[in-house]
């Protein structure tokens, strides 16, 4: 009897941990999805105002904006990471050039979104990270 009940809190254990490290891979995921959509808002409200560095979303009179630095919700940190794209000089008539990583120039009307989310998990950093492009499309 005592081998069965020690084996129940075992699993019972396993379970729990498991449960609560799986609840915070879904807040990490929901939290990075709603960085997204928040920083698509503030394209489309006013792509003028972006600019590369590093920023967290607040909503401010009920439109969200891009504050500078880190935030922490929940033990969770949550960052958007913003940088100017280059393109090919030639693109061989081709309507918009391809996007390179370096030696192109600069498009002034398109930037990269990265959003990471951040968190511990039994003392090992666990992340969600999701990228999206920025254009001026108005």
């Amino acid at each position: 009897m005592m081998v069965l009940v020690i084996g129940l809190v075992g699993v019972g254990q396993v379970a729990v941990k498991s449960s609560r490290l799986a609840k915070l891979r879904v807040i990490g995921v929901t939290l990075a999805r709603e960085t997204m959509e928040a920083v698509l808002a503030v394209r489309a409200n006013n792509f003028a105002s972006l600019a590369e560095g590093t920023y967290h979303p607040e909503l401010v009179s009920g439109q969200w904006g891009l504050v500078g630095g880190v935030e922490t919700v929940g033990g969770l940190e949550r960052r958007v990471e913003i940088y100017k794209v280059q393109r090919e000089l030639a693109c061989g008539g081709q309507r918009v050039c391809p996007i390179v990583a370096s030696g192109g120039v600069v498009d002034p009307v398109t930037f990269r979104a990265k959003v990471v989310v951040t968190w511990k998990e039994d003392s090992k950093d666990q992340q969600v990270d999701m990228e999206s492009l920025l254009t001026f499309w108005r």
